[in-house]
């Protein structure tokens, strides 16, 4: 009977609680007395005497009259409660966009021609400087960048190479930024059906437009898109593949099937630009 008498109690109680609810208790609250505060900001450092309503990092900064922007920082953090002698360090943090335009410079490219001795010095095309523009984001702390991102770049107009020819015969092996050439045979054609084929639609397997300047290539040897130099034909761009173009063979785009004709087949040194 006493046992029952005690779970009757228990179930009272517990029927009573779940009535009125149970409350959290309430969290301290900081403590409300003047602190001496070290305060590091905008490049200054400064002793402060609070006072007992400044209880927290965010009600001293309120008191000494330094507002935070939407990315500024505190060390410790705003609703850390103050305590004598503690530090608090205050980071203006900023973010901008800014357009920018660069100049990009020519360099000198150097082609070592074997066949012509040293001291010999042709050049095949005179350098210019581009320029390219570009739109970056910019993260600063305290005034201090900390960090640049590229989100956009536009070239305005592409740098343009000094490309000179230079004769090795007879001179030391060079390193540097010397180009050597790739010895390889080369054939002519032009983008109308007698070279190509009654399928012939005037383009090249990348989509640009056949014409002088453009070889075609094997890429497992020339990359697609590098820049060549080939004497007796000139400049001109890997942007074309050809069925019959493997290993060490090149064949150079002209305007007319005449001039492919003309060219015929012949051994040539090819330069790699890029």
């Amino acid at each position: 009977m006493h046992r029952n008498y005690s779970i009757a109690l228990l179930v009272a109680a517990l029927c009573l609680l779940g009535a009125i609810g149970v409350r959290a208790l309430p969290e301290p609250e900081p403590s409300a007395e003047p602190h001496t505060v070290i305060l590091l900001v905008d490049g200054q450092t400064r002793e402060v005497e609070t006072t007992a309503a400044a209880a927290t990092v965010k009600g001293l900064l309120a008191e000494v009259g330094v507002s935070l922007g939407r990315l500024d920082r505190t060390d410790p953090s705003p609703a850390t409660a103050l305590a004598d002698g503690m530090t608090v360090t205050v980071t203006r943090v900023s973010r901008r966009q800014e357009v920018e335009e660069e100049t990009l410079p020519a360099r000198t490219v150097l082609l070592a021609d074997p066949e012509r001795p040293g001291g010999f010095t042709k050049v095949l095309q005179h350098g210019q400087d581009g320029r390219v523009r570009r739109v970056v984001d910019i993260w600063a702390k305290d005034g201090q960048v900390t960090q640049r991102t590229v989100l956009q770049e536009d070239t305005l107009e592409p740098a343009r190479d000094t490309v000179v020819l230079r004769g090795s015969r007879g001179l030391p092996s060079r390193g540097g930024d010397w180009r050597h050439p790739l010895t390889m045979e080369a054939t002519g054609y032009d983008p109308g059906p007698r070279s190509c084929g009654k399928y012939a639609s005037g383009y090249t397997a990348t989509g640009a437009k056949a014409r002088k300047g453009v070889a075609a290539v094997d890429d497992r040897v020339i990359p697609m898109g590098t820049r060549l130099y080939i004497p007796g034909y000139g400049f001109a761009a890997a942007a074309d593949r050809g069925r019959a173009i493997k290993g060490m063979r090149i064949d150079l785009c002209f305007n007319t099937y005449r001039e492919a004709l003309r060219w015929g087949r012949q051994k040539v040194k090819v330069y790699l630009l890029d």
